[in-house]
């Protein structure tokens, strides 16, 4: 299911990033950069205001800024590695090494939470973080989803 969001496009593995807010706006770029998005703005609105209410950073070195927006016309989906970790005022209040980023329109809810829930199932296995973690590159992170999606 997941992997039908995602491609080597969508991935980036980063040594570090100074904060959450540089990493996001990072991501989104890249989606812009690729033709996948229009318009940034928006959409960097809606994540920055959805961090202010409750830190997306969750436990075990993951984080997950999402948000539904008109700016998107199908769901967005994001991956980045990030090797030295970066501070997301995680609830473990350790630093984040995994960040999905989801992004979907307002009608697409039911898609925007299947999605979710599969990657907060998938991370919750050691092995996938780990995976993740060690992977050198972008194909090999997709392949690792692939692997872990079922």
């Amino acid at each position: 299911m997941i992997e039908e969001f995602l491609d080597e496009d969508l991935i980036l593995i980063l040594d570090n990033v100074e904060d959450k807010f540089t990493l996001i706006e990072k991501m989104i770029d890249k989606a812009l950069s690729k033709g996948i998005i229009m318009t940034r703005e928006p959409i960097l609105h809606k994540i920055r205001e959805r961090e202010e209410l409750e830190s997306t950073g969750v436990v075990e070195g993951i984080a997950l800024p999402h948000a539904r927006t008109e700016a998107v016309k199908d769901l967005l989906l994001m991956i980045s590695a990030v090797k030295e970790g970066v501070d997301f005022q995680s609830l473990d209040e350790k630093p984040v090494h995994i960040v999905f980023l989801i992004v979907a329109p307002e009608e697409a809810k039911k898609k925007y939470i299947q999605v979710l829930a599969r990657i907060s199932r998938m991370c919750r296995e050691e092995e996938f973080r780990t995976a993740i973690m060690e992977a050198s590159s972008p194909e090999e992170i997709l392949k690792i989803v692939k692997e872990f999606d079922q």
